[in-house]
């Protein structure tokens, strides 16, 4: 007899350990991180092209093997419906400025950057022409001038002359924050002198995340060539968003 209560209590433990161990399975699930959580939801950021406005697509195929697994929607279901919520705030946020920007007579481009692809926007008609560039600032002749981006503050290259009419423009981007909007500004790339002080001399940029393309062209207006030959050039940032700290820099070639 006492051999069967001694294997009854035995048997009684280990039940009891068991359940136990169910019960932390149940009670403690693993707890994402919010920085994992916003790479998650930044990846699945779109851009509708007709209205301008960054959004948050569950359809979008956000690497190859989303084509054959679910497995990234199934990473976006787990997102804190918190953080959620306030990476659709910021996005309401980086839309305003947008619209802003939009309605502002000096901005001839709109960038629109996110995870895959980077638009760039003509808004309204400029003096001078500004696209993605393919070369890369490492593989053609770097000019002496970089121009950092500092939120809520504007900077300058001070003015230079080139021989120069199309400057490429590398733009190396900061990556602690969740979206970005910034200026950049040229406006010895027009007209000189222009009697028109709402003549576009800026380029906006926005996004969420990365900066997927980071190489530019500007092209000079085709008459602002000096007597000796020589471009006359100046570039201006002007950051908003943070309204802090740094948010990029700026490298010239040619």
């Amino acid at each position: 007899m006492k051999n069967f209560y001694s294997l009854f209590a035995a048997l009684f433990a280990c039940m009891a350990v068991i359940s136990c161990s169910n019960e932390s399975d149940v009670l403690e699930p693993a707890v994402r991180d919010a920085q994992t959580d916003m790479e998650i939801i930044s990846r699945f950021v779109d851009i509708n092209e007709s209205t301008n406005e960054y959004y948050i697509n569950e359809s979008k195929k956000t690497r190859a093997l989303s084509y054959v697994t679910n497995a990234d929607f199934q990473e976006l279901e787990k997102v804190c419906p918190l953080n959620l919520e306030k990476y659709k705030n910021d996005l309401k946020a980086l839309n305003a400025q947008v619209a802003h920007a939009i309605e502002n007579p000096n901005i001839g481009y709109m960038v629109f950057s996110v995870n895959g692809k980077t638009i760039v926007k003509k808004l309204r008609e400029t003096p001078f022409d500004f696209a993605t560039s393919k070369e890369t600032v490492a593989s053609t002749k770097a000019l002496p001038y970089s121009l950092d981006v500092w939120g809520g503050q504007e900077s300058t290259t001070q003015k230079f002359k080139d021989s120069s009419r199309e400057i490429r423009m590398n733009v190396s981007l900061d990556y602690q924050f969740s979206y970005y909007f910034f200026e950049i500004l040229s406006p010895d790339a027009k007209p000189s002198p222009d009697d028109n002080i709402l003549t576009p001399e800026s380029v906006a940029f926005s996004g969420t995340g990365s900066l997927w393309n980071t190489s530019f062209t500007w092209t000079a207006y085709w008459d602002v060539q000096g007597s000796d030959g020589q471009f006359s050039w100046e570039f201006k940032s002007k950051g908003t968003s943070p309204s802090s700290g740094h948010i990029a820099q700026c490298n010239f070639s040619y």
